[in-house]
């Protein structure tokens, strides 16, 4: 400091009015990062309620037919299959790929982006091909907003009567069913029938170590995927049926083959419960 001090006075300055001019200046500074933190906060929370920051990429907001859907009952059949997105999916790098439990292809290959809508896409289907079944939609989307890519799947079913599933299926025990234990909590999976192709039940089991149905449960999703095929991950949320347990239906496991299924477990002030089941389906006989 002494230094310092014969440095400003060796200068013609006196060494008292620098340091307070320099203290006032330094509390003016302090002061005015001050006043600017609420004034950041309110542009923050501003922000995070603007609409399109909502979404993320170009994520389907809906889909014809809809997901998890049953079409041809009263003996019409989709023409196309529609897809609408956050942002505008690019025409030269995006597809969609509508495909029987055999892997075959039947939609026509004439992918396409609306000329009223640039966020919406579309692909025709060969209505010729469409037989009772279940069938795959994947999709993929290059976003002309950010860049980035994104994909999925998801099924719908075409049917002429009786589901399969509910009837002759559930005459036969074929069954999966696996547990294990997440951060305390027991959790069961189990499919019935336990077929591919054809709507199955999927229902999950939450016991914590009494024996009793843990009190914080919000949500529970099934991520399904088939590498092998080149399928998912098509996604499901399951509905709660009774205390600690949750139940669903669908045609998710679309062709036979390895799958996984990933489960999440959304909790109230604890992390998610997170697993992953493999396993081999098969056709029915």
């Amino acid at each position: 400091m002494r230094n310092e001090k014969k440095y400003v006075e060796r200068k013609g300055g006196s060494y008292e009015l620098v340091m307070r001019f320099m203290y006032y200046n330094n509390r003016r500074l302090i002061l005015s990062v001050i006043l600017l933190i609420p004034f950041a906060i309110m542009m923050l929370l501003i922000g995070n309620l603007i609409p399109q920051n909502v979404y993320s990429h170009a994520n389907p907001i809906s889909y014809t037919p809809q997901s998890n859907s049953v079409v041809g009952e009263n003996g019409t059949l989709p023409e196309k299959v529609v897809i609408a997105y956050t942002e505008r999916p690019e025409p030269k790098a995006s597809y969609i790929r509508v495909t029987n439990s055999d892997n075959e292809r039947v939609d026509k290959n004439d992918y396409e982006v609306s000329s009223n809508n640039p966020r919406e896409s579309s692909t025709s289907m060969d209505t010729s091909k469409l037989e009772p079944g279940i069938y795959t939609v994947s999709w993929l989307a290059l976003s002309r907003d950010d860049g980035h890519i994104t994909k999925g799947s998801y099924v719908f079913t075409v049917s002429t009567g009786a589901n399969r599933s509910e009837t002759d299926m559930d005459a036969i025990n074929n069954d999966f069913a696996n547990s294990t234990r997440i951060d305390n909590v027991n959790l069961t999976f189990e499919i019935s029938p336990f077929y591919s192709g054809i709507n199955n039940n999927f229902t999950i089991t939450l016991s914590d170590s009494d024996g009793k149905a843990p009190a914080n449960i919000k949500t529970v999703f099934l991520i399904f995927s088939n590498k092998q095929a080149g399928l998912g991950p098509i996604s499901a949320e399951l509905a709660k049926v009774g205390e600690g347990e949750y139940s669903g239906s669908g045609g998710y496991l679309s062709q036979p083959g390895e799958w996984e299924v990933k489960t999440t477990v959304q909790r109230t002030e604890a992390y998610d419960l997170n697993h992953g089941f493999n396993f081999d389906i098969k056709n029915p006989p």
